[in-house]
């Protein structure tokens, strides 16, 4: 089983892909311990493939998307910049990536692609608005790539993760507070990383949104 994590600054892409045999990942963030670890200035096409030259001819059986972005903000007050650049990052970057990694055929007949979305997506809550609504559309988007690649052999899924308890999760705490009034609960990181494993092992889930 060979995996490509996508994972922005994501801590716990590096920290999955480090952890899983035969993987590798393409990430903003250095990471001095995990060798297979590709640094991307940007996620254009060109910046992509120049990396994809290092990992050769490799095809592979999940790629997962994590790349995101959380901000504290509110509809009533709406601010334009913060808005656009949280649809580009948590939305369009994904949507890119997938495109890329298609139309590359880098994915092994009946490999799938997880866009990593969030709990917030399904739930409404003051405070996170940007974030909310961006990660609702990522994972209406995950559906229709479904029904366009379903004939492909290609399967796409969405999963939703809550709160996690990690140096992410310790920033949103102090950042955020709302997190800190409703006392939401969070999830350890190594409860992420089993479930995301044998996940990872399914080959039959097609079109469908997972909750972890």
């Amino acid at each position: 089983m060979k995996n490509l994590f996508f994972g922005g600054s994501s801590e716990l892409a590096l920290d999955l892909a480090s952890s899983i045999p035969s993987s590798y990942s393409i990430s903003r963030k250095k990471n001095k311990i995990y060798k297979k670890n590709y640094i991307v200035k940007n996620y254009s096409e060109n910046e992509l493939s120049k990396k994809l030259k290092f990992i050769k001819n490799t095809k592979f059986d999940n790629i997962i998307i994590f790349n995101g972005i959380l901000n504290s903000s509110f509809l009533s007050n709406l601010e334009n910049k913060t808005f656009l650049r949280t649809i580009d990052i948590n939305l369009k970057i994904p949507l890119i990536i997938s495109k890329f990694c298609i139309s590359k055929k880098i994915i092994n007949r009946n490999g799938c692609i997880y866009f990593i979305s969030s709990m917030a997506a399904i739930k409404p809550e003051i405070g996170n608005a940007y974030y909310a609504l961006s990660k609702n559309a990522l994972n209406f988007a995950s559906k229709i790539l479904y029904l366009e690649q379903k004939k492909r052999s290609i399967r796409v899924n969405t999963v939703l993760l809550g709160l996690i308890k990690n140096k992410m999760g310790n920033y949103l705490i102090d950042t955020l507070p709302l997190i800190k009034k409703n006392k939401l609960k969070f999830s350890k990181i190594d409860e992420i990383k089993k479930k995301m494993k044998s996940l990872l092992k399914n080959k039959k889930i097609n079109g469908q949104t997972i909750k972890i």
